[in-house]
């Protein structure tokens, strides 16, 4: 099965440029932030595929034709793939600190730890120490880490820390985990 994983920059090759066949072997879309309503529109258009996100620091939409795909706080099973979603904003739009985040994946974990398979976790952060950044606004979480380790999925997408800000790495594999920077786009295969 492909997954195009998208996040951060709108791609000219998904929407202006793009060609019907294309992207014809992709199954699945995976959104991790940051991209307007109106080019996920285009993209789940143009694809003819689901369409699955969360939601990043920068969007500010509220509702949507999407709010069924919506999955933040939710994990969800699509051609027989397991995907949990991790959310980074409160209601009012700010983004959760460590203790709120460590919270909410506490909880997360509760309703999940009986699963015996997760294959991909998605969130716009990424884990402390592992594709994000040095300074304070692109480091990630402890807790994401944390509910990673214990989790152990096949893959973790993740977005906030552009390819262009300096990272050459995509991919990072830690443990049985590959790390994957959905940076403008991406394909995974499981």
């Amino acid at each position: 099965m492909k997954i195009l994983v998208i996040s951060d920059e709108e791609s000219k090759y998904l929407s202006e440029y793009y060609h019907e066949n294309d992207l014809e072997n992709i199954d699945l879309i995976l959104s991790v932030g940051d991209l307007p309503y109106s080019y996920l529109e285009t993209i789940k258009t143009n694809i003819k595929k689901p369409l699955f996100y969360v939601k990043g620091n920068h969007d500010t939409y509220k509702t949507s034709l999407f709010d069924k795909e919506l999955i933040e706080w939710k994990s969800i099973e699509v051609f027989g793939i397991r995907i949990i979603g991790i959310g980074c904003q409160k209601r009012n739009g700010q983004i959760l600190s460590e203790a709120e985040m460590r919270k909410k994946l506490k909880r997360l974990y509760r309703k999940n730890k009986h699963n015996t398979r997760v294959d991909i976790i998605i969130s716009h952060y990424p884990a402390l120490g592992i594709g994000d950044g040095q300074d304070t606004m692109h480091r990630g979480y402890q807790s994401i880490g944390d509910f990673i380790e214990k989790m152990q999925p096949a893959y973790f997408v993740y977005g906030h820390n552009h390819l262009n800000y300096g990272r050459t790495q995509r991919t990072i594999e830690s443990n049985k985990t590959k790390y994957v920077n959905a940076y403008e786009k991406a394909i995974i295969e499981i």
